[in-house]
């Protein structure tokens, strides 16, 4: 059913909601680009412009919507421009979580990792140290960009939510320090 759905959906504007934990939907907006068995590769967009890009699981997805609404948003992203740059111009594996890592780490970037279920949230955003075969190691960095000396490590079970290459990222990812890092 689900897998019907993202095939009929698939380069379109939807709004899909997911269950992250037991009596906990959240929803994510854009574009499909592309799918597995197991993930889902989104170009997120909101507030008629473009963001970043997000993988979610297959198994949290509860609905996907492609509605009247949905359908008058890509209009108005058709006559604003934003939906000629709908896309991608790098291969993300969706075959695994270890796969979506490795692929986001051959680029550079940096990436935010989360688990939204209520009981367990985590937030990490940094570069992406090590992958292994069940976890991934981020190399965290707060509020005022510095980075922790030591990384978050987050099993693939508990992902919820990656997201890479969003301007927020992107940005912020320029000022990076090191806590004892001396000013000069």
């Amino acid at each position: 059913m689900i897998a019907d759905k993202l095939k009929l959906h698939l380069g379109n504007y939807v709004k899909i909601t997911r269950t992250v934990a037991q009596g906990v939907d959240e929803a994510s907006s854009g574009y499909i680009l592309d799918f597995s068995d197991d993930l889902i590769l989104l170009h997120e967009a909101g507030d008629f412009t473009l963001q970043g890009y997000s993988v979610i699981p297959v198994k949290q997805v509860k609905k996907i919507r492609h509605n009247k609404f949905d359908k008058c948003f890509k209009q108005i992203m058709i006559a604003e421009g934003e939906a000629d740059k709908v896309g991608i111009s790098y291969k993300i594996d969706l075959s695994s979580w270890q796969s979506v890592f490795k692929s986001i780490q051959a680029t550079r970037l940096n990436a935010i990792v989360e688990v939204e279920d209520p009981a367990n949230i985590i937030f990490s955003i940094g570069p992406i140290l090590k992958i292994t075969t069940k976890k991934v190691h981020i190399e965290y960095f707060d509020a005022e960009g510095f980075i922790s000396d030591n990384p978050d490590k987050i099993g693939f079970e508990d992902i919820t939510k990656v997201k890479f290459d969003d301007r927020y990222i992107n940005v912020f990812s320029k000022y990076l320090r090191k806590k004892n890092a001396k000013k000069g």
